[in-house]
């Protein structure tokens, strides 16, 4: 079986059943291509987690058996996702890229909720199974712009609107996020989301995650003296950023690089984006004030990292603001109502430990 990788209408590489057989237009491929490359290892981080509930009723309605049979994955999902432009199709077809990425609602509620209330059986369109990671979510257009959706429990919802108001008011570059709340016909009960605006604009540009650069290895150690020399910054600071936040789910899809669409080059760092685990979500946020913790320990053992934090350390009256400001972006939507004081004397004590050992 033979197939061509695309960009949006280009072909930019050839592959077989196995590999990727030839590269077309090198500069416009995924940063992890090369000839003889698996061609599921490009895959596997296009697929939607087996392991979410709600996966198995979006396999059956999509009939796809079983996501290690790669022509089925190819012939279903056709490899696309909605924040980049790559996709794959047989040699001999002639798709039409625009259509296969079209809002389908229906799937989309298979996707977020398990069952849809039209239940028609249509399956054209984007078909969510390029909507990756471990939550159940989807994405949603509305009035020309895609949402993601996801579930989380009421501690992972509060630690990731948090964050986003936090790095906000930090004037960092984050994913825009608000909250839902919604009374769902294909279950019958008031549900709770967040909602993430996609920050690439219908794919205006293409995010690529770190997994195609680092594969697994999201060690400072082994990122920084493989990134451009312009990301090393903003790559350090979302470190920082984490460390003060407790955010420990930064693995290589969830963090990557924003490349110009017509060029392939790379613009800079994404959004900083998905903070669900953060915080509050795995219970109360620690901190040793003389010893610090596993998230300080990571980069201060690194002499890039403490150069960066060094020289960008923000001023601790602006961490206090952005708290003070995070707090009322959180409460401004009513579904809270609480105070978070492990928050913010962990966001606090972070911050001082940090300062002082840099």
């Amino acid at each position: 079986m033979g197939y061509k990788v695309m960009h949006r209408d280009k072909v930019i590489a050839l592959a077989d059943e196995d590999c990727i057989t030839e590269i077309v237009d090198k500069a416009l491929c995924p940063a992890c291509f090369v000839v003889g490359m698996p061609l599921e290892i490009w895959l596997d981080n296009r697929i939607v987690d087996v392991h979410r509930s709600h996966s198995r009723k979006l396999f059956k309605a999509l009939r796809l058996r079983t996501t290690d049979d790669i022509e089925q994955v190819i012939d279903i999902g056709h490899g696309i996702s909605i924040t980049d432009n790559w996709w794959i199709q047989k040699k001999e077809e002639e798709l039409d890229y625009y259509s296969l990425k079209q809002y389908n609602e229906e799937i989309a509620d298979i996707a977020l909720y398990g069952a849809s209330a039209s239940n028609s059986g249509n399956t054209l369109g984007y078909r969510e199974l390029g909507t990756v990671g471990s939550y159940e979510k989807a994405w949603r257009y509305i009035n020309g712009t895609w949402y993601m959706f996801k579930q989380g429990n009421i501690q992972e919802l509060i630690s990731e609107y948090y964050s986003y108001h936090f790095l906000k008011a930090m004037g960092i570059n984050v994913a825009e996020y608000n909250m839902k709340r919604e009374i769902s016909e294909e279950i019958g009960i008031v549900s709770l989301f967040i909602v993430s605006k996609d920050f690439t604009n219908n794919a205006e540009v293409d995010f690529e995650p770190f997994c195609n650069y680092f594969h697994d290895h999201d060690e400072p150690e082994y990122i920084i003296p493989r990134l451009d020399e312009k990301l090393i910054t903003p790559y350090v600071m979302m470190i920082f950023y984490d460390a003060l936040l407790h955010n420990d789910d930064r693995h290589n899809q969830n963090a990557g690089v924003l490349r110009n669409s017509t060029t392939g080059e790379i613009i800079g760092l994404a959004p900083l984006f998905d903070y669900n685990l953060g915080l509050i979500a795995t219970g109360v946020p620690r901190i040793d004030t003389e010893k610090g913790n596993i998230f300080t320990d990571s980069f201060l053992a690194n002499d890039v990292c403490r150069k960066v934090i060094r020289e960008n350390l923000p001023e601790r009256k602006k961490i206090i603001k952005a708290i003070n400001a995070a707090y009322k972006g959180i409460n401004s939507i009513g579904f809270f109502g609480f105070k978070p004081i492990s928050i913010e004397n962990y966001i606090r004590d972070t911050y001082d430990y940090l300062a002082k050992h840099i």
